[in-house]
């Protein structure tokens, strides 16, 4: 009986390691918990947040879509111009949703669109497009935060894209979630 009990002994401690070298490596049942990847599991910030710009003669607009079950943080957006004679103005910002961050504490977030704005300053008449430096933060509801991104875009000028025409119900700065 000692005989069978040392076997067993000896054969799980050499069975323990090898089960656990395949959830490491990802060897077996695929669809196991313990087998992802958390990386895996999000979008890269530019595909959780994607951006668009345009102007008018009087502002640049910047619309913001994020992902599903991703979000924007109200308090990280900025706007710079890349061009030395242009300045932008204050930027307008809808006030947003709500919530209670872990991090944070208490905060306004923008879920799938926003459309923020600043008015155009220059000392003559600007034509043609902007070059403009477009910081932002967001994060996913599964918990993960980006850490601030910019982004270097350029504003031509026209009309906004179909998906952030601006409707009589809608102000300048956008909404948030809902429909754009």
């Amino acid at each position: 009986m000692k005989q069978v009990f040392a076997f067993l002994t000896v054969a799980l401690f050499i069975v323990t390691p090898v089960a656990a070298r395949e959830e490491i490596f990802e060897v077996g049942d695929k669809s196991s918990p313990f087998n992802r990847s958390p990386q895996r599991d999000f979008l890269p910030a530019k595909e959780a947040f994607r951006t668009t710009t345009w102007r008018d003669d009087d502002r640049v607009y910047i619309g913001f879509t994020a992902a599903e079950n991703y979000y924007l943080h109200r308090h990280q957006f900025a706007i710079e111009s890349l061009s030395q004679d242009i300045n932008f103005g204050e930027l307008a910002l809808p006030p947003g949703e709500p919530m209670s961050h872990a991090s944070l504490g208490n905060i306004n977030v923008f879920y799938d669109q926003v459309l923020v704005s600043a008015p155009i300053e220059a000392s003559d008449t600007v034509t043609g497009p902007l070059a403009i430096m477009v910081t932002f933060q967001g994060c996913s509801d599964q918990g993960l935060c980006y850490p601030p991104e910019q982004v270097e875009l350029v504003s031509p000028y026209g009309s906004p894209p179909a998906a952030f025409t601006i409707s009589p119900s809608r102000d300048t700065a956008g909404s948030s979630k809902g429909a754009p």
